[in-house]
């Protein structure tokens, strides 16, 4: 059990590396932020890749963020009043297959 404690932890700290590695950009940091709306995200983040509309009126912004040469989908939903509910760093589509929006 402790071999394999120390093969997970290396492996989990990659793991989160990669995500951490986006988290000053101007569009990331804008969803972080508890007040965040569609007119905020888009002020920091400038036009989206793409947009999804969701039921309800609400909306999905797909962003590619971009570190050097590597780069990672990042979305960002919306309810109908244009207040951030949903963000992480998969495709909208993604999203939306895995049910996050329902």
């Amino acid at each position: 059990m402790r071999n394999v404690m120390l093969f997970a932890i290396p492996l989990l700290s990659a793991c989160s590396f990669s995500f951490m590695q986006y988290d000053d950009l101007p569009v990331v940091q804008a969803t972080y932020n508890d007040n965040a709306t569609k007119t905020s995200v888009m002020a920091a983040g400038g036009k989206p890749d793409s947009q999804l509309s969701l039921p309800g009126n609400g909306s999905c912004l797909n962003y590619t963020l971009r570190n050097g040469s590597e780069s990672m989908p990042f979305y960002v939903a919306f309810d109908a009043s244009g207040k951030r509910n949903h963000y992480g760093y998969i495709t909208c589509q993604a999203a939306q297959s895995k049910g996050i929006f329902e």
